[in-house]
């Protein structure tokens, strides 16, 4: 037998409990372990006696086996059972070897417990055996991954969310004390606002108290500032302007007569005199019948000086409805005293083209008569346009609309209540010099037409937000006193039909020429027939004499005093009551 034999037949791992070839060789220094050397030594013999008959399942005895520690001790015999091989075994060994003692064993052990060092003879040297590190099984990817980079993925988790939680928590207090601040800010902010809105508004509604106040009108300006949502003890100026309205209205004094309120009623004014009285065809005519702008300037503030407040016919009369019938009475209206009331009407305001085209062109032009073309808005407020003498649109107070407007923004107490002029207007060259008669569609298309409508409609809405009202001055220039009941209807047909949706809304009409439909104002003839069921309900005509009104119960008939030029220069003592011709 040699040594690859019992290497190869002999398993040390399954007879002494060695984990594997590495754990066992690993763990002796030097060559590797030498049965054979081993043998020799104990036992002095040649081991080659061995045969591969050396079962690997040899049974060496009971498990445990008590030894004498010393020598001399006399062990208690104890029958000893054989195995089936023993006689062989013990035949083949030298005398020597069965009469040897065994070998002191301080502590039987298990076999399975058994290790190599406990096999080995004292007399064998012992080597420092290097005590190898213990062997640690390969760990997989995952399981690593697992114990080691999960729990730092865990924690590095669950730190980020810890720190949004106090970030967030922190963002929500200071979002929390940013919004309190902001609501404090706002709140603060909103009282300010509402103390200067506050402000604000008395101060507005204190201007506008004034400005009707102005007008006689102590009703509407002590119901505005009684109105007043604020703390009026803040503002003790109001209770001084209310003290003050009502002890004004206390001395107003009734004018009961409309019959004695004068009606002035002048044409288109004359801008350009040098022009006008120079016109080769109707200088004479516009000289006789015409006021300039100069003239009516001063007209205005001689009736100012005289005491004299603009009025309309709605300060004066009343008007009551039953049903769908209207019936009209005298109603007081109340001044200062010493102040009285005058109404003023202008007619033909439509700027004819005779007065402002010379070579019939359908444009204004440099050699016109030298009145104004059209009324225009300008920034709000109404003025006159012109076309000056050297061919140039000027934008000016060139009419009677925007003379008595700057007048009135002068002298707020001119106009009761908020009082303007009355304005006549044709149809057969549309109104307030805009082309609105349907005959230029033939000439000049519908678009145009259209542009026209619209200019002449910017211009009425704000002369009725400014306080005008407006009349018929028939729809061509027409003497109603000499037609009859038909051609008075196809007249006055016509001008319903293309002025009145310009105006909107008109119930009084100015007899054109010095006409009347009646000497005394009687009207129950077939024409005031035709005129009444026109929605006419208030007839002006004519008188050189006084004032002069009479209410019929369902109509109102009124003089007006026509200022012109004749009238001033050879009848002065018309208007001497009321301005120095």
């Amino acid at each position: 037998m040699n040594e690859k034999d019992f290497d190869l037949d002999f398993d040390f791992e399954k007879e002494y409990g060695f984990d594997t070839p590495e754990d066992t060789d690993e763990q002796l220094s030097g060559e590797d372990f030498d049965l054979k050397a081993l043998l020799e030594s104990d036992f002095g013999e040649d081991i080659s006696q061995f045969t591969s008959e050396y079962e690997t399942n040899f049974d060496y005895g009971p498990e445990t086996v008590d030894y004498a520690q010393d020598e001399g001790m006399v062990l208690p015999e104890a029958p000893v059972e054989k195995q089936p091989y023993e006689d062989e075994f013990d035949a083949e060994l030298p005398e020597e070897m069965m009469n040897a003692q065994p070998l002191p064993v301080e502590e039987p052990v298990p076999y399975e417990e058994v290790q190599p060092e406990a096999m080995m003879p004292e007399e064998l040297p012992r080597e420092e055996k290097p005590v190898r590190p213990e062997r640690r099984r390969q760990v997989s990817p995952i399981r690593r991954f697992k114990n080691e980079t999960l729990p730092l993925i865990i924690a590095g988790v669950t730190a980020v969310l810890l720190l949004f939680f106090v970030i967030g928590s922190i963002g929500r207090l200071i979002g929390k004390i940013k919004t309190n601040n902001d609501a404090a800010l706002k709140a603060s902010e909103a009282a300010e606002n509402e103390a200067e809105r506050q402000d604000r508004e008395a101060l507005e509604l204190l201007e506008e108290a004034d400005r009707v106040a102005a007008g006689y009108d102590y009703d509407s300006a002590i119901a505005m500032l009684e109105g007043f949502t604020g703390n009026k003890a803040k503002y003790p100026e109001m209770e001084i302007r209310l003290s003050e309205y009502k002890q004004k209205k206390s001395l107003l004094v009734a004018h009961n007569d409309p019959g004695a309120i004068p009606n002035l009623s002048f044409h288109v004014l004359v801008a350009d005199p040098s022009r006008t009285w120079n016109n080769k065809e109707l200088g004479g005519k516009y000289n006789r019948n015409f006021v300039t702008t100069d003239e009516f300037e001063k007209i205005l503030e001689q009736l100012y000086n005289n005491g004299y407040v603009l009025v309309d016919m709605d300060c004066f009369i009343a008007e009551t409805v039953t049903g769908e019938t209207i019936t009209y009475s005298a109603k007081p209206l109340y001044l200062p005293d010493g102040k009285k009331p005058v109404m003023i009407t202008q007619t033909m305001v439509n700027y004819y083209s005779y007065m402002t085209d010379s070579n019939e062109d359908g444009v204004p032009d440099k050699d016109g008569a030298g009145f104004a073309t059209k009324l225009v808005v300008q920034n709000g407020d109404v003025k006159a346009a012109m076309v000056n003498s050297a061919g140039e649109t000027v934008i000016g107070n060139y009419d009677l609309v925007p003379i008595l407007e700057d007048f009135i923004e002068k002298h707020p107490d001119f106009a009761y209540h908020g009082s303007r002029a009355l304005l006549a207007v044709s149809g057969v060259e549309g109104v307030f010099g805009y082309r609105t008669n349907k005959s230029v569609i033939e000439t000049k298309g519908q678009s145009y037409y259209d542009a026209e409508v619209a200019g002449a409609k910017e211009v009425v809405a704000a002369l009725k937000e400014a306080g005008y009202t407006f009349a018929s001055y028939t729809y061509g220039d027409e003497a109603y006193g000499k037609f009859d009941a038909t051609t008075i209807q196809k007249d006055i047909s016509k001008w319903t039909a293309e002025v009145l949706p310009i105006l909107g809304t008109c119930d009084t009409l100015v007899f054109a020429k010095t006409s009347d439909i009646s000497a005394n104002g009687d009207y129950t003839t077939s024409k005031f027939n035709v005129l009444y069921g026109a929605g006419f309900r208030y007839y002006i005509s004519h008188t050189t004499g006084g004032p002069s009104c009479k209410i019929a119960g369902n109509y109102v008939r009124q003089l007006r005093i026509m200022v012109t030029g004749t009238q001033m220069a050879h009848a002065a003592n018309t208007y001497a009551k009321y301005f120095d011709s």
